[in-house]
């Protein structure tokens, strides 16, 4: 997307909702441009009435007018600014709420390919510098621009040769302004690359505070995070030092101008051509002229830096997601939860093959173990069947309904997940287990504890169900999570249950209590169990054996052991360790 087209996105679908304001502030632009053309015009009497002529009636009206200018020019400028920065948040809003709703329903595949500290680096560094253009930038080019034609117009009327000769300097700020600002683009898009390289390690060194202290690694990673941080700086800087390279340019071309004009009007008072009076107003005008001259050639790199931050906040709102509800295909209809797997082939983004030409059917209401060494599909059969990845080849099926031609609503509606790795987020022990049903009453919630057996350790914390368990459950151990994350399950009631070793994290006691528990929460139900170890699924009723993405081998606990090398090897390994 170039330039121009993406300003005009900009426009339609940013700005174009907010030409009612930005009428006022064009408004009030054309208010304070006349009002300082008005300052620079009233020096021309001011100097004839009163210093040559000595009029007392006009030596307290033209200060008084003088003051009533900029009394109107203030006001104009503060509603500007006012309206300006009204319209920039509101602006930053709506990004920040498209790209937080791109992140919340982007296919997982996305998101899996990029580091978090991209995405914080879009809300943060990219929202505040597009904020930054639009807030001082967009509004400004116009002010300064209907500013600088209204005391153009005054210098040509007070002396058209003086204004031809100091006009004939800004095509050489065009100029510079045109270079710098091309410039600016490249520069500006490796701060932000740097910025976002910060942000990502800052965020790996908070998630990994711990791992980093037992290996002794605290003045390794100091040293990596200071050579991040300083190339961050580095490149800060470099986009400082090419924003005001401006400055001295135009300050010599303002110098330049002004030079020039007092020579020539010099020249043209000595032979009689101009008055004193309208040459000051006409060197006020220029003088004041330069200021949105200067602002002008700001402009270009103003630009290019905001489109830089906005090419990276569009590159994540245009991806294309692969899955995405539809509201036109039906719901799915639980029957009888069973799951047929048919030739499924999937490979991840990278192209790794995780899934081949798979086929088993999982019967409802029963209980199916998948086992294998670590890479064998587990985790990405589990992750097909909510639709999480698209399959490249084949079909899934619940209850004969491919879940391709249902909507994505019904379908997650039906399935509760329980990992190993527990997410919780930073609110009450209540609002976590409630996530999957907020309309749960307070009851439900406690009955889903006690069949989790969470209920006793939440009424000893100090707050009960209203504990706050900060980022991710840090104030909990890991079997408290876990057991906070089977209750969440527990009361959301799904047909199809999947856990990955759900009690892996427990003590001995824990563990036999949540076991009884999950028996009730898997009656009837049709259940996926990762498994890691083999004696906890022994009972299953079906278990699929998988090596590299392939199938090799299912059936119950004895019949595997009779059949199958891999799960007798499995087994074997797993009674000797």
């Amino acid at each position: 997307m170039d330039k121009i087209e993406l300003i005009k996105r900009i426009f339609r679908t940013q700005v174009k909702r907010y030409i009612s304001q930005i009428l006022v502030i064009f408004l009030f632009i054309f208010i304070s441009a006349i009002a300082t053309a008005g300052v620079a015009w009233l020096l021309d009497p001011a100097i004839k009435k009163i210093f040559i002529e000595k009029d007392v009636t006009l030596l307290f009206v033209i200060p008084g007018l003088i003051v009533l200018a900029f009394v109107i020019k203030s006001i104009s400028i503060y509603i500007i600014r006012i309206k300006t920065i009204k319209i920039s948040f509101n602006v930053t809003k709506n990004i920040q709420i498209l790209m937080a709703e791109k992140i919340l329903k982007s296919d997982t595949a996305f998101l899996a390919n990029k580091h978090s500290g991209r995405f914080i680096s879009n809300f943060t560094n990219d929202t505040q510098i597009l904020l930054n253009v639009i807030n001082g930038t967009a509004i400004s080019v116009i002010k300064e621009f209907v500013t600088l034609i209204a005391l153009m117009s005054l210098m040509f009327y007070q002396n058209w040769k003086l204004s031809i000769l100091a006009i004939i300097m800004i095509p050489v700020a065009g100029y510079f302004s045109k270079r710098i600002g091309k410039k600016m683009g490249k520069i500006v898009n490796q701060s932000l690359q740097a910025s976002e390289v910060f942000t990502k390690f800052l965020s790996e060194i908070l998630k990994a505070t711990s791992v980093i202290k037992i290996f002794q690694k605290e003045d390794e990673e100091l040293n990596k995070f200071r050579k991040v941080i300083e190339n961050r700086i580095d490149k800060l800087t470099r986009v400082e030092r090419t924003r005001f390279g401006a400055n001295p340019i135009m300050e010599t071309i303002t110098g330049m101008a002004i030079g020039i004009v007092v020579l020539a009007g010099g020249y043209l008072s000595i032979r009689n051509e101009i008055e004193i009076g309208s040459f000051f107003s006409f060197l006020t005008a220029l003088m004041l002229a330069y200021q949105p001259v200067r602002a002008l050639s700001g402009v270009n790199i103003a630009i290019n830096e905001g489109l830089t931050a906005a090419q990276r906040i569009y590159q994540l709102l245009d991806n294309k997601d692969n899955i995405s509800e539809n509201s036109n295909k039906k719901d799915l209809i639980i029957q009888n939860k069973d799951i047929q797997f048919k030739d499924v082939g999937f490979q991840y983004p990278d192209g790794t093959q995780a899934i081949k030409n798979l086929s088993t059917k999982i019967k409802g209401g029963q209980t199916t173990a998948l086992v294998g060494k670590s890479g064998s599909g587990k985790s990405s059969f589990i992750n097909l069947i909510p639709k999480l990845y698209n399959i490249n080849n084949g079909s899934i099926t619940i209850d004969s309904q491919n879940i391709n031609e249902v909507s994505l609503a019904s379908l997650r509606k039906e399935i509760a997940v329980v990992s190993q790795e527990v997410i919780l987020f930073d609110d009450t022990i209540e609002a976590n287990i409630a996530y999957g049903r907020v309309d749960a009453t307070k009851e439900e919630v406690i009955l889903a504890s006690q069949n989790a057996a969470a209920d006793e350790f939440i009424r000893e914390l100090p707050n009960g169900y209203d504990t706050i368990v900060g980022e991710n459950g840090v104030k909990l151990s890991g079997g408290q999570k876990q057991r906070i994350s089977i209750a969440r399950a527990m009361l959301k009631n799904s047909s199809i249950i999947l856990l990955d070793e759900a009690t892996s994290a427990l003590d001995s006691e824990s563990e036999a209590k949540v076991k009884h528990a999950i028996d009730n929460l898997i009656k009837n139900r049709t259940t996926i169990v990762i498994a890691h170890r083999l004696s906890t699924i022994k009972n299953a009723d079906k278990i699929i054996v998988l090596s590299e993405g392939s199938l090799v081998g299912e059936g119950n606990h004895e019949e595997l052991l009779a059949e199958s090398d891999t799960y007798k090897k499995l087994y074997t390994q797993e009674i000797a360790g």
